[in-house]
């Protein structure tokens, strides 16, 4: 009897993190990982372009307490990025200038279920294009063996947005971010490196439903090592250990009381890799991650797969 309450208690918490009009706030609009190695670098002057696929999947829903609520689902979140930026030869407080703009596709989808018989069940997803990224100014400055930037973005609802439909691909509300990065390398030759890279996000009004999603902050970090793989150099391996934490920071206003008060958290720890080349500035990279210490959101695996080159 206890464990079926349990059950019946979760289900309610479970369909108010999934199926509520706010579905695209259980995780922020920065998707964690996306950033891992030369969080304070900005690209060299010209015009460059990088695609990245990123995925995550989860089998488990956490609580407010970091338990796994006992429910069967399933949640895939991908999203197919190609962003196109550009950099100035002039400096702006002597700094470079970036400019980008990130066009996203993605494909979702979810099920959750009471595992006893006659329990009731939420599924759904969409595909095709989401929120479009763009930053209109980010600054780098170079500071010999320190990188650092900061800039203002901010996320446009591009994608289909209905309210209270489970196939939607956009959020529905626009979103502003401020992101600041360092890259410290270790070694003279800049072999070894540090970097960090933080996103803080805040939200509008959601159309048509009223519901002002919360606040929230994305770091991501890691520590490597840039093998050469030529005699020269000019081809060259990087590997490290690499994480992310992303959190909400304040709740979430227009819901129901006890939907308001559930800020979520997670975590994510791996490895990561780029392998460069000389031609252009090619590179290929990626990632997996273990997710772990979740609170009122899925805890699952992140993947990421890059590649980028120097238009002009």
């Amino acid at each position: 009897m206890r464990r079926r309450q349990r059950q019946c208690a979760a289900l309610p918490l479970a369909a108010l993190l999934i199926a509520s009009p706010a579905y695209g706030q259980v995780r922020g609009m920065y998707s964690p990982g996306s950033t891992l190695s030369a969080g304070g670098s900005v690209p060299d002057p010209g015009l460059s372009f990088i695609d990245q696929f990123w995925s995550n999947t989860s089998d488990t829903l956490k609580g407010p307490r970091g338990s796994a609520l006992p429910l069967e689902d399933s949640v895939t979140v991908s999203s197919n990025t190609a962003t196109i930026t550009y950099v100035p030869d002039t400096r702006v407080l002597g700094a470079r200038l970036a400019l980008s703009i990130s066009f996203s596709t993605t494909r979702d989808s979810f099920l959750l279920r009471d595992p006893l018989p006659g329990g009731p069940s939420l599924s759904g997803g969409g595909a095709g294009l989401t929120n479009t990224n763009v930053v209109p100014f980010d600054l780098g400055w170079q500071f010999g063996r320190v990188d650092v930037q900061t800039g203002y973005g901010f996320y446009a609802p591009t994608g289909r947005f209905v309210p209270g439909a489970t196939d939607n691909t956009s959020s529905g509300f626009w979103t502003h971010s401020w992101q600041s990065g360092l890259t410290w390398y270790l070694t003279r030759n800049k072999a070894t490196q540090i970097s960090v890279y933080d996103a803080y996000l805040w939200n509008t009004v959601q159309e048509g439903t009223g519901i002002h999603a919360g606040e929230n902050d994305s770091v991501d970090y890691s520590i490597s090592q840039t093998f050469g793989l030529t005699d020269d150099a000019r081809w060259s391996l990087q590997v490290g250990a690499a994480g992310y934490g992303q959190w909400q920071t304040t709740e979430n206003r227009g819901q129901l009381p006890i939907r308001e008060a559930l800020k979520y958290r997670v975590n994510g720890g791996g490895i990561t890799f780029s392998l460069s080349s000389p031609f252009r500035g090619l590179f290929v990279a990626g990632s997996a991650l273990h997710e772990y210490g979740a609170r009122n959101t899925f805890q699952g695996r992140t993947f990421t797969l890059t590649a980028g080159i120097n238009i002009s």
